[in-house]
């Protein structure tokens, strides 16, 4: 045995070691298949558990046949086909047991349903650079599964996840990028979007850092990232201007801090700004106070749950408060409206659950109109002139 191959097997027998042990942050289990770089196009490298030959391969589960199956005991053995491999078909590992570490090249772009069905041995794997749909339950009771390189957060930005086990990392709840966990995510600029699921019980994030391309959040993005505690923007417009598909796609659902330009959001202007899209702030609890002079109109339960948020002003152009927007604001005392026409009201629930005795002051011109405009009414009560 020469001594490169004693050095390879060395190497493996440390990383072995290092799944076994659950090594901390800073430190990448079972990282030799990482560590050799990006497959061929025609090539998966893995290793077992047994140093056996893997059990329940779907061989015609690839969009290419299978040339052969290089096993090796020393390193990473390898399945070879007879082409560029692009897609890894519908139960192509399912039920493989003993696949313990798993490497796919750059030319694979889809993942079928079920593809690594109840793997229930495979702890590491690295995903290339092309890929760009994963299908439903494809990982499905991978219950071993913690570690997960990628080659960027812009390239797992781009891939579509059909559900939250189609994603790896329901299993593995972090990711790894150039050999390190990612704790503090990062969304540059080339990144104008993120996904549904994308970071589906990715335990591991503490902090998201949001650069102003960044437009849309898709379904449950960051559901279950629950030790979120600060979510960082650099342009408060483009902020108000994204898209949430629902409330887990806003990590500040988590989170409850908000930062801009690094200071911490207590006190929120939103100078030249007309709409604020639905969930933009919800739970954004560091908010004690807004003013939002230039504002038309303000989104479905843009800022429910902001729990220290004692004063709300509005200006006079302001045409439309959308459902729940300030449900849940439970220090929420004082509503300040410029507006002389009454904004239409989303729903009953806009202002639910805020703090006892809440006041809207509006223009005295208006007071009336106010108080018998369509669900304004049930404020009729709360409702006086501006002073």
């Amino acid at each position: 045995m020469n001594r490169l191959v004693k050095a390879i097997f060395a190497l493996v027998a440390l990383a072995c070691v290092a799944c076994d042990n659950k090594l901390e942050y800073g430190t990448t289990p079972n990282t030799v298949i990482a560590s050799l770089g990006t497959p061929l196009n025609n090539e998966i490298w893995f290793t077992t558990t047994d140093a056996l030959d893997l059990r329940n391969i779907n061989e015609t589960a690839f969009n290419v046949a299978i040339e052969d199956i290089l096993y090796s005991e020393m390193e990473h053995s390898v399945i070879r086909f007879e082409g560029p491999l692009t897609t890894i078909g519908e139960g192509a590992f399912s039920h493989c047991t003993n696949l313990h570490n798993i490497s796919l090249p750059d030319s694979v772009t889809e993942i079928d349903e079920e593809a690594f069905f109840e793997c229930t041995g495979m702890e590491c794997m690295t995903l290339g650079n092309g890929l760009r749909r994963v299908n439903v339950r494809a990982f499905d009771n991978c219950l071993a599964l913690y570690t997960l390189h990628i080659p960027s957060i812009w390239c797992w930005c781009q891939i579509e996840f059909a559900g939250p086990t189609a994603n790896p990392t329901y299993y593995s709840q972090t990711l790894i990028v150039n050999g390190k966990k990612v704790i503090s995510l990062e969304l540059p600029d080339i990144v104008d979007g993120v996904k549904p699921y994308a970071f589906y019980n990715n335990t591991a994030i503490t902090e998201v850092s949001v650069a102003a391309s960044v437009k849309e959040f898709g379904t449950k993005a960051f559901e279950g990232c629950d030790n979120i505690r600060k979510v960082s923007v650099a342009d408060i417009a483009a902020w108000c201007a994204t898209d949430f598909a629902n409330e887990t796609a806003n990590p500040l659902s988590i989170a409850g801090e908000l930062h801009v330009n690094g200071n911490r959001v207590t006190s929120l202007s939103l100078e030249g700004i007309t709409e604020v899209k639905s969930q933009a702030f919800i739970n954004c609890t560091s908010l004690q106070s807004l003013t939002a002079e230039d504002i038309t109109t303000i989104g479905t339960e843009a800022f429910r749950a902001c729990s220290s948020l004692r004063n709300v002003l509005l200006g006079g152009g302001t045409k439309e408060l959308s459902g729940r927007a300030f449900m849940g604001c439970m220090a929420l005392k004082n509503v300040t409206i410029k507006a002389t026409t009454p904004p239409t009201l989303g729903d009953e629930y806009l202002f639910a659950y805020n703090a006892e005795g809440r006041m809207f002051y509006v223009p005295a011109e208006s007071v009336e109109l106010y108080k018998n405009g369509a669900m304004w009414e049930q404020y009729a009560d709360y409702i006086v002139a501006i002073e």
